[in-house]
């Protein structure tokens, strides 16, 4: 019984034709466009090896609330590169940020999609934890 695993992300934009391109930009699978009661939505797969949860769904509304910092981020996989992709594309982006822990190298950065809100983009590289030692 509880809580399981995170079901769905929600978003707001205000034109889903001009945010799909931007999510599957990020490497996020499309599913389609649901018309709903009232409005539209969007739905992503975060998984892109299968068609079940966790979902990212862009709700198209007039109201729109951008935050001015992430409220998410995205595991992702050469992010240098997705970088350079976003960049070529022009998306905006803050710079990439680099940093070590005693566990993990991560190499970050946030873009904006084209409402504003502002999404983090984080690799995650092990090291080898047999080395490291845990600090408290």
């Amino acid at each position: 019984m509880g809580a399981q695993s995170l079901g769905a992300v929600f978003i707001r934009v205000t034109n889903l034709e001009n945010s799909i391109p931007f999510y599957s930009a990020l490497g996020l699978r499309f599913r389609g466009i649901e018309e709903w009661n009232p409005g539209r939505g969007a739905t992503f797969f975060l998984a892109p090896d299968h068609d079940g949860f966790p979902l990212m769904t862009l709700i198209e509304s007039d109201q729109v609330q951008v935050l001015e910092f992430p409220s998410y981020n995205l595991n992702a996989t050469h992010v240098k590169d997705m970088y350079r992709d976003l960049e070529l594309s022009g998306y905006k982006l803050k710079p990439i940020e680099e940093w070590t822990s005693p566990w993990n190298h991560h190499i970050m950065f946030d873009v904006c999609d084209p409402d504003g809100h502002m999404i983090n983009i984080i690799e995650v590289i092990p090291i080898n934890t047999k080395t490291a030692e845990f600090s408290e």
